[in-house]
């Protein structure tokens, strides 16, 4: 049974954001955009100012990067943004 000595050559394996242009990541910006401005609340962002100000300074961080990673951890992180705002609203309706 013959043996490798030199691992192969893969392109783009393990580093999605090898090959990725800067007009497919405007694009994927673009998209993920349409995204969080349909589940988008109202009110959300005064709250992850001033209730969540850890979350908000990871946002602003990696609003500042311009990657494929950065791109999706800023998406998981609004969104999980948003369900910590929906609970503070629903613990506020409960209180009342």
């Amino acid at each position: 049974m013959p043996a490798l000595m030199e691992a192969p050559q893969v392109p783009e394996c393990g580093n999605p954001s090898i090959g990725l242009s800067q007009e497919s990541l405007d694009e994927l910006v673009i998209a993920m955009g349409k995204r969080l401005q349909a589940e988008y609340i109202d009110g959300a962002i005064p709250y992850l100012r001033e209730y969540e100000p850890e979350l908000w300074a990871q946002l602003e961080a990696l609003d500042q990067e311009e990657s494929l990673e950065a791109l999706l951890a800023y998406e998981r992180l609004f969104f999980e943004g948003l369900r910590r705002y929906v609970s503070h609203l629903e613990a506020r309706r409960q209180a009342a």
